[in-house]
C-alpha cells in the first residue's frame, strides 16, 4: 500500500470543533461547498462525563507542556524534526487544538515496524531524499493535528467531522482542508472516539495557547477511498473483490504528494494522479450476504460483470464531497444545485434532502436530519443519514480523496425515489426480472 513507510508510523493528530453562530457558507471558486459552524451555548461540564481532566498551566504553550511532560518525550522528537511547526505549537497569539498520543499509544505503532519508526525518531541518514521526504510528511501530519480553535472536550458532541489545518494541495479533496471524524456516545460508556479508533484518554491539558487532548492511539493521514476500505477487510473485502473483478478500483484511488512545493521540486516521481473527490456509498459483507444466492453467483461471475459495475457506480457520486454537515462540488457536470436547501431548526439542528447524480448518471437521493438529543442532561446531537431511503450504518468516514459512508444493504436503483429496507430486499428477490434491462440502459435516468 501507499505510503506504507510512514503511514503506519506518524503519530500526532489533532480535533476541533468549528465555532461561532450555525451559517451556510458557499463560495464561488472552483469548489463550492457549504458549511454549517456549530457554536452558541456551551455544553456544561456535568453534562457529559469527562475520563480524566488534564489539567491547568495556562503561562506555558502547547510546545512548553508537551516537553515539560516525559509520556510524549516520543512524540517531541518527531515534532523537533519541524522547526517551523516547534515555532506554531509555541506561539502565545494562538488558540489551538493538538491531539496527541502519549509514548504508550506509539509503542503500538511500533511494535512490527521498528525500522521505519526509527527512520522518523533516529537521526537522519545519509539519503537526503528520503529524509526531505519524511519531513515533509510529519509536516502535513502536524497541520493535519491541528486546529486554530481552542475546543474543549464537551463540545465534541456537536458534529460529526471537523476540519483540520491541512489543506489538501495534492490536487486531492478539492484543495479543501481535511477532515477528522469524531463519535461522541450518548450513552455510558461516555467517550470520543477519533477516525473510528482513537479514544481520548485525557481532555482539557490547557495551555496559554490552546488544549491539549490525548489519545490512546495515534491518527494517521488519511488514504484514499481504495486503501481505507483494505485496512478493512472485515468489513469491505466482498465490495474490493467487486471493484478488482470489474476493474473499478482505480476509480477510488488518488496517489499521495505532499504540496506545492515539494510537487515543483519532486513532479517526475511524486504526482497527484486518480479521481480527487468522490463519494462513496460502500455495501459491508454482511450487505452482499443478503442478497439472493443465485444474484451473488451471478454478479460474480463473468456474465454478471456489466450489472456489477453500473450497480457499483450507483453506489458513486462523482465530483463530490459529500458529509453530513459539509459539502463540497468539485467542477464536473453543469448541475448548478441551486436547489440545495438547508433547514435549521431552533436548536441548530438541521434537515436536508437532496438528489445527486450518480456514476451512472441515476439521480442518487440523500437525506440527512440532525436532531438535538433528548435525553436529560444531554446537549449532544444525533445524525441519521440516509441512501435511497436506507439507513447508512456508518457517515462521514474522511478519505484523502473523498467521503465514505457505510451501508448494510446494496441500494436497488429499481425505483427512482428510493426505497424503505423492505422494499429494498424485495426488489432483489425479483431481481431477474429487472436487473437485466436496468444494466443495459445508457440514459441519464436508467
Amino acid at each position: 500500500m501507499r505510503l506504507a513507510l510512514v503511514a503506519a508510523l506518524l503519530p500526532a493528530t489533532v480535533l476541533a470543533a468549528p465555532c461561532g453562530d450555525a451559517l451556510v457558507r458557499w463560495s464561488s471558486a472552483i469548489v463550492k461547498s457549504i458549511e454549517w459552524f456549530e457554536g452558541s451555548t456551551p455544553i456544561k461540564p456535568d453534562q457529559l462525563v469527562v475520563p480524566s481532566y488534564g489539567g491547568s498551566d495556562e503561562k506555558k504553550t502547547i510546545w512548553d507542556v508537551l516537553n515539560d511532560r516525559d509520556e510524549f518525550s516520543e512524540l517531541v522528537k518527531i515534532i523537533k524534526r519541524d522547526e517551523k511547526y516547534v515555532k506554531r505549537l509555541d506561539d502565545k497569539e494562538l488558540g489551538l487544538t493538538f491531539f496527541a498520543p502519549n509514548n504508550e499509544a506509539l509503542d503500538k505503532v511500533r511494535h512490527g515496524h521498528e525500522s521505519h519508526y526509527g527512520a522518523i525518531l533516529n537521526k537522519p541518514d545519509n539519503d537526503d531524499k528520503k529524509e526531505e521526504w519524511i519531513k515533509h510528511y510529519i509536516h502535513d501530519s502536524l497541520q493535519y493535528a491541528t486546529l486554530p480553535q481552542a475546543i474543549e472536550y464537551q463540545q465534541f458532541g456537536r458534529n460529526s467531522t471537523y476540519a483540520t489545518e491541512l489543506h489538501a494541495e495534492d490536487g486531492s479533496f478539492g484543495g479543501n482542508r481535511r477532515r477528522i471524524k469524531v463519535e461522541s456516545s450518548t450513552l455510558p460508556p461516555w467517550k470520543v472516539t477519533l477516525n473510528n479508533y482513537a479514544v481520548i484518554t485525557q481532555s482539557d491539558i490547557r495551555a496559554v495557547n490552546g488544549i491539549i487532548h490525548k489519545l490512546d492511539w495515534p491518527l494517521f493521514l488519511p488514504q484514499d477511498i481504495t486503501d481505507t476500505l483494505f485496512i478493512r477487510p472485515n468489513e469491505f473485502s466482498t465490495t474490493l473483490a467487486a471493484l478488482e473483478k470489474i476493474a473499478l478500483q482505480d476509480r477510488y484511488q488518488f496517489n499521495s504528494n505532499f504540496g506545492k512545493e515539494w510537487n515543483k521540486k519532486h513532479q517526475n516521481d511524486r504526482h497527484g494522479k486518480g479521481f480527487p473527490a468522490t463519494t462513496f456509498f460502500a455495501p459491508t459483507n454482511a450487505a452482499w450476504s443478503q442478497l439472493p444466492q443465485d444474484l451473488q453467483m451471478f454478479l460474480f461471475s463473468p456474465f454478471g460483470e456489466t450489472a456489477l459495475r453500473k450497480l457499483l457506480a450507483f453506489h458513486t457520486i462523482p465530483d463530490r464531497l459529500v458529509f453530513s454537515e459539509w459539502y463540497g462540488r468539485v467542477h464536473g457536470d453543469d448541475d448548478d444545485e441551486s436547489d440545495f436547501v438547508v433547514k435549521y431548526d431552533d436548536n441548530l439542528g438541521f434537515e436536508w434532502d437532496y438528489q445527486f447524480r450518480s456514476l451512472t448518471g441515476q439521480k442518487l437521493p440523500v437525506h440527512v436530519k440532525k436532531v438535538e438529543n433528548k435525553l436529560p442532561g444531554s446537549k449532544q446531537y444525533n445524525v441519521e443519514v440516509q441512501a435511497h431511503g436506507l439507513y447508512v450504518k456508518n457517515w462521514d468516514n474522511a478519505a484523502q480523496n473523498g467521503a465514505i459512508h457505510v451501508l448494510d444493504d446494496v441500494l436497488s436503483p429499481r425505483n427512482k425515489e428510493g426505497v424503505d429496507k423492505t422494499q429494498n430486499q424485495n426488489d432483489w428477490n425479483e431481481w431477474k426480472d429487472w436487473l437485466f434491462e436496468w444494466s443495459k440502459k445508457t440514459s441519464d435516468d436508467s
